[in-house]
């Protein structure tokens, strides 16, 4: 019984210690090696700026407005559609290597060439299908 009493009036000053930590006046000073401080007591022997800090109590703060949509420039739109075809021919291209069973290239080194087994080129055929599927498109947007 007694130490739920004692932690109860922990939590309970614990919790008023956290709603005046917002208010308050800090210390910010920067030390020999360069290197900036803040704390709640002005250091002993350095020359320090004093900064207010004032709680917002109850209040909450207004909402941020929301970012406007900017529309895509003629150029933002043709440089999409380049980098499109140019994924999907990628993709187009992959695929095909994968379906001869051709060695395959793994990393930026031709010695480094492997064979892959058949679960691999199966993995590897379906991410290359996702691929023409999410730059192949042929829709027209209204």
């Amino acid at each position: 019984m007694r130490r739920g009493k004692l932690l109860a009036g922990c939590i309970a000053a614990c919790m008023c210690l956290a709603a005046t930590a917002q208010d308050g006046t800090y210390y910010k000073w920067t030390d020999a090696s360069g290197t900036v401080h803040f704390s709640a007591s002005p250091p002993p022997g350095h020359k320090a700026e004093t900064l207010t800090l004032e709680g917002q109590g109850s209040e909450q703060a207004a909402p941020a407005p929301p970012a406007s949509v900017a529309e895509p420039t003629p150029q933002l739109e043709e440089a999409q559609a380049a980098y499109r075809k140019q994924a999907c021919d990628a993709a187009r291209n992959d695929l095909a290597v994968l379906e001869k069973n051709r060695m395959v290239v793994s990393g930026n080194s031709p010695d480094a060439a492997t064979k892959l087994d058949a679960e691999q080129r199966n993995q590897a055929k379906l991410r290359t299908r996702h691929r023409i599927t999410q730059f192949c498109e042929t829709e027209t947007k209204p």
